[in-house]
C-alpha cells in the first residue's frame, strides 16, 4: 500500500507533509497558502488540494484521480462548453469575454485542473500522463487569459503571474507520469 502525504492542519501546507518526489520538483513558492498565483494558494487551488486528500483518503492511493476531477467539476456545475480548456486561444478569449463569469469560471476550472495534478504528486509522488494532461491544459487556459491584455491593459501582476506559470510548467515538465496497465 502506497503511503499516503496528507497536511497536517495545524503546520499547513509544508514539505514534510508532502511525498518525496514532490518536494524535489517542487518551488518554494508552491507552499504558500497566501500566493495567489502558486498552485495551491488561490481558493480553488487550495480547496481543490484539500478535497483532492479527502479523495485519496477515502479511496486509496492507487485510485485514479481522473474520477476526483470529473466528480469535482461536476459538482461545481459551472456549465463549461465541452471542452473549452482545449479550445484555440482566440476561441478560448472570445469565449471567457463574452459573459461576465465567463473567466471566473474558466480560470476556477483551470486552477482545480493544476491543483490535482500537482496534488496528485504532492500526496501520492505519483501522476498519470492523462492527470499530468490536466495540469497542463489548466496552465495553458490561465497563460493565455493572463498574456490577453485587452481586458485588462494595465493589471500589475501580468508579469508574476506569468513568472508563476512558467514556474509550474517547468515543475509539470520534469515529473515522469506514470503508465497505466
Amino acid at each position: 500500500m502506497t503511503d499516503l502525504y496528507i497536511d497536517d492542519p495545524d503546520e499547513g501546507l509544508v514539505p514534510v507533509t508532502s511525498h518525496p518526489r514532490f518536494v524535489e520538483v517542487a518551488r518554494e513558492e508552491f507552499y504558500d497558502e497566501a500566493n495567489e498565483f502558486a498552485p495551491f494558494g488561490s481558493d480553488d487551488g487550495h480547496g481543490t488540494l484539500r478535497s483532492l486528500e479527502e479523495w485519496f483518503e477515502e479511496n486509496g492511493a492507487n485510485s485514479d484521480p481522473r474520477t476526483f476531477l470529473a466528480e469535482l467539476l461536476e459538482d461545481w456545475g459551472f456549465g463549461l462548453p465541452p471542452n473549452i480548456h482545449e479550445a484555440a486561444a482566440d476561441k478560448l478569449r472570445e469565449w471567457s469575454a463574452a459573459e461576465d463569469m465567463n473567466e471566473v469560471l474558466i480560470t476556477s476550472e483551470a486552477r482545480a485542473r493544476v491543483a490535482t495534478a500537482l496534488g496528485t504528486l504532492k500526496i501520492v509522488g505519483a501522476v498519470s500522463s492523462e492527470i499530468l494532461a490536466e495540469g497542463r491544459a489548466g496552465v495553458r487556459v490561465l497563460r493565455i487569459l493572463t498574456e490577453d491584455t485587452t481586458r485588462y491593459p494595465d493589471w500589475p501582476y501580468r508579469g508574476e503571474a506569468l513568472r508563476a506559470l512558467a514556474d509550474i510548467t517547468a515543475v509539470l515538465d520534469r515529473i515522469d507520469p506514470v503508465t497505466e496497465a
